[in-house]
């Protein structure tokens, strides 16, 4: 159920956190599970269904910007349409009085892949495994006019137990619609640095391609370690996506198949038009179900 009508704001959320206990809608805060750009993060239990949600509400210092309410109701509504058991289910969602949204959605028992890349490189047959499961998200979303723009490891939960998909893409607050040209500012560098595609670096236009060199990005560093380029600061790694040649897979994970270092490489092109064009990610996503076959 969606539900944008305002209720009241309880109190606890003034000061940008939630005290155990406190209500939205049906939902009691247990406890906080972290806050990002945009929005604090509760383990929330909705007290008539007894059901257990990850509960996102807008921080408060962002209720005066009409882009980070548009942004938040707008993952809502991804969330709801893309369809896809590798993104999070939404229940419901609506407005505080102060205006400030709130999500409820499926609480995710997951490891995000930063966790899971902490111990160094990870095996080439996981790895396409890993990234055929994110590109085939990606894909349904895709079809539907949703590019993500913000993939990273902290936005990819892996959840290998589960019988419905084995990740999770999380954090569609950034993504873009193809129909919201109205969100998009040219000029403007929406995004990580470390996983931008050049297109993002330059502020214009993104469309599914940026995704496939954000994707590109993962793979390289889940099989070397480390992403291609990192710098001290932000406009420094800019520049080498920009500018600088992607160092060598090869060389860096000399056990990987050579198509999978090929594809990952074409996912990495500066031009977009010179990455997998002819499906996009699922011309990628089939790519991998090929090498899979054969590793």
């Amino acid at each position: 159920m969606v539900d944008v009508s305002p209720e009241p704001t309880p109190a606890g959320f003034r000061d940008g956190s939630a005290r155990v206990g406190s209500m939205v809608s049906a939902y009691r805060i247990e406890r906080a599970l972290g806050s990002g750009g945009m929005g604090w993060v509760y383990r929330a239990r909705h007290v008539i269904e007894d059901r257990v949600v990850a509960l996102k509400i807008l921080r408060d210092d962002q209720v005066a910007c009409d882009r980070a309410r548009d942004r938040m109701m707008r993952e809502a509504g991804i969330l709801a349409t893309v369809g896809h058991a590798g993104i999070p289910e939404l229940y419901e969602c609506g407005l505080l009085r102060d205006g400030r949204p709130w999500i409820a959605m499926e609480l995710v028992d997951g490891v995000p892949l930063a966790t899971r890349m902490l111990d160094g490189p990870l095996d080439a047959s996981y790895v396409i495994e890993l990234v055929a499961a994110i590109a085939d998200v990606l894909a349904t979303a895709h079809d539907r006019g949703v590019t993500h723009r913000d993939l990273k490891p902290e936005n990819i939960l892996l959840v290998p137990g589960d019988v419905r998909f084995p990740v999770r893409v999380i954090d569609w607050g950034i993504a873009l619609h193809r129909s919201d040209a109205r969100y998009t500012s040219h000029d403007e560098a929406i995004g990580t640095p470390t996983y931008m595609a050049p297109e993002q670096a330059r502020g214009g236009p993104t469309d599914g391609f940026s995704d496939v060199y954000g994707l590109g990005v993962l793979a390289y560093q889940a099989l070397v370690g480390r992403p291609p380029f990192v710098g001290s600061n932000s406009v420094e790694i800019l520049v080498q996506h920009l500018r600088k040649s992607v160092p060598s897979l090869a060389p860096r994970c000399p056990d990987a198949p050579p198509a999978l270092v090929a594809l990952v490489e074409r996912m990495l092109a500066k031009n977009c038009e010179e990455r997998p064009t002819a499906r996009g990610v699922r011309a990628v996503l089939g790519d991998l179900r090929s090498i899979a076959v054969t590793y």
